[in-house]
């Protein structure tokens, strides 16, 4: 080690000292600026995964939970650009504020794509906008939005079913029925077809659209309505508001017509629970246990919306999209609905 001594060799030395000090911390940054740039110009590691962030409007429905377990089952055998798919789910539980806080946190996650359920489809600009911003983009699935909302990006996609092609297959189903047993399905010798209509939610596109279908092929028929409530999809609500009907009513109606089987089942369960003979029902999903009850031959009829094709359709466009290759994609993709009833003779 350099000792520094005093008077002329001090300065003599001293000099020195401080070059060696110069030479030591220059010879560090050296070092330093070499590592970094060896370490750039190494392979980087390499994420083996696609990221997706999955937000979803309620879990606790019964066709959105097989929606999503589908959807799953689905991704987990998925492969885009040669990577796994990794995803995290958000269940806003029914709630536009949750899920709105859910959606911000999503976009700081910077995934790769995000499949958006709404709780609130009138709220869609929004979160476009959001997403936009963020540069992620969005295939939106089974709650339809305004067409004029998926205009704000060019990276966004709607995929489900054609509403109203679904309530027009409702009114087939009833108008054929009709056709073949007006007089058994006339209970009350009116020479009319009364019937109670469950609509999902106000204002909401999905219910606006299949009630409008219905109602279009059903003009065909000599209809008279009874009552029309509003149920929000829900199995237990549509129970309570069909109690709250008229007896008369309820013990008299001759088909209900639901948005989708969860309330068909609502209406279901008062009958039974009644003890009433229970009219024809129509609903729309194709939802297990309303599958079950059509082949016993307890309810009449329902619409397939094809949920299985959906789901196919969804990791087809996020492989393109991670691909850049959306050009022969159109901004809305519908799986083409099924009706469902119980094919005559069989037990």
């Amino acid at each position: 080690m350099m000792r520094c001594f005093q008077g002329d060799r001090k300065m003599k030395h001293g000099k020195k000292c401080k070059i060696d000090k110069y030479t030591l911390i220059l010879s560090v940054l050296l070092l330093l600026l070499t590592g970094l740039v060896i370490a750039w110009e190494l392979p980087q590691k390499e994420d083996r995964y696609i990221h997706v962030g999955i937000a979803v409007y309620d879990r606790s429905d019964t066709f959105m939970e097989s929606y999503i377990r589908e959807l799953e089952d689905k991704i987990g055998q998925t492969r885009i650009l040669g990577k796994k798919v990794s995803y995290e789910i958000y269940d806003a539980e029914g709630i536009g504020s949750r899920q709105e806080k859910q959606l911000q946190e999503m976009y700081a996650q910077d995934y790769d794509v995000m499949l958006v359920n709404l709780v609130e489809p009138a709220s869609a600009a929004g979160v476009l906008t959001d997403a936009k911003d963020a540069d992620i983009p969005v295939i939106l699935f089974n709650r339809e939005i305004d067409e004029k909302d998926l205009k704000i990006s060019k990276n966004v996609w709607y995929v489900g079913t054609d509403a109203r092609a679904a309530g027009v297959m409702q009114g087939k189903l009833l108008k054929d029925l009709w056709k073949k047993q007006s007089r058994i399905l006339d209970w009350n010798g009116n020479g009319m077809l009364d019937y109670v209509l469950v609509e999902g939610e106000e204002s909401h596109f999905d219910a606006i659209r299949r009630t409008s279908g219905f109602l279009e092929t059903g003009a065909e028929l000599p209809l008279n309505q009874k009552g029309n409530i509003l149920a929000e999809w829900k199995r237990e609500l549509a129970y309570e508001k069909f109690a709250a009907l008229d007896d008369e009513v309820v013990q008299n109606v001759e088909a209900v017509i639901c948005n989708n089987d969860d309330m068909a089942l609502g209406v279901y369960d008062y009958y039974k629970e009644k003890n009433l003979k229970l009219p024809v029902i129509i609903g729309i999903n194709n939802s297990e246990e309303m599958h079950q009850k059509i082949m016993s031959g307890e309810m009449y009829g329902t619409i397939d919306n094809k949920m299985e094709d959906q789901v196919m359709e969804i990791c087809r466009l996020m492989q393109a999209i991670l691909k850049k290759d959306t050009g022969s994609y159109q901004k809305v993709w519908y799986s083409t609905p099924k009706a469902i009833v119980k094919a005559e003779g069989t037990e």
